[in-house]
């Protein structure tokens, strides 16, 4: 059998060898090829997602592993990014602050962080974080950079309590910036709205107008420290004054860093004598 396989082989490739391109085995190798090509294209494409899906298999490790440090690269980016716009804000702010400072230059002052309300209901005050041993007396006014904050009413050692302009309790003397209408401006327990009383009737009074500290009141507030703007201008019947109310430029609901002018209240009486 080995022998007679030997012996045809042996035939073919002398056949091969002889003939022509035109030759019997020639057009047999075509004719394999023609019926052997597209089985094979089709054979590979069969298999090919097959390996393809077991190679993946083999990278789905390295994948993974890869897929978890891109997720905490961009977690740690992300915090960055947080961090990095609230210290810009908190730059913003004290930016602010100093720029506010820089046009009271002749005043002292100490910058502190609002650290708390206090706990009453009904007092709006906050705790700022500075106190007897940074300066800070009563009735010292406190600001930051948008305008007037309250004042002092409380000091420790290292903390002191603030009575908010929104308060009942609290006052100042104000006026319009334009036209000079002094009057009385105090709170009312509301975030938004502060009113400006003791406006004569025939006094003009418009709306947008801005509203300032008018002088020292026994030494406490300075005078133009901004305060808001007029939003509503009334009489009621044959009231001797005009009732007005003004929208604080201050955001009571959210005060972060304020100011404490050294120089107003007992200090600026002591050093009146």
């Amino acid at each position: 059998m080995l022998f007679a396989f030997l012996a045809l082989c042996i035939v073919v490739i002398t056949l091969d060898f002889r003939q022509n391109a035109d030759g019997p085995l020639e057009r047999g190798k075509d004719i394999a090829s023609a019926v052997v090509a597209p089985l094979q294209r089709g054979f590979t494409a069969v298999t090919r997602p097959v390996g393809n899906f077991f190679s993946s298999l083999g990278d789905l490790g390295r994948l993974r592993t890869e897929n978890t440090e891109l997720k905490a690269s961009v977690e740690e980016m992300e915090g960055r990014l947080t961090e990095a716009l609230s210290l810009t804000d908190e730059n913003e702010r004290l930016r602010n602050l100093l720029e506010l400072e820089e046009s009271w230059a002749s005043m002292d002052r100490t910058s502190a962080e609002v650290i708390g309300y206090a706990p009453a209901n009904y007092k709006w005050a906050v705790f700022i974080d500075k106190g007897r041993n940074d300066g800070v007396e009563n009735d010292m006014s406190v600001v930051n950079s948008e305008g007037l904050v309250g004042k002092v009413i409380r000091v420790e050692a290292a903390t002191s309590t603030v009575l908010l302009l929104i308060d009942p309790q609290a006052g100042a003397r104000a006026r319009t910036e334009d036209r000079g209408q002094v009057g009385v401006i105090h709170g009312n327990g509301e975030a938004d709205r502060l009113l400006l009383e003791r406006i004569d009737t025939d006094a003009q009074i418009s709306v947008g107008q801005d509203v300032v500290t008018a002088g020292y009141d026994q030494g406490i507030f300075p005078p133009s420290i901004p305060i808001g703007e007029v939003m509503a201008v009334s009489t009621q019947g044959a009231a001797l004054h005009q009732e007005v109310e003004v929208r604080p430029w201050v955001d009571f609901d959210s005060l972060d860093f304020v100011s404490v002018l050294l120089e107003s209240g007992p200090r600026l009486d002591r050093g009146e004598d």
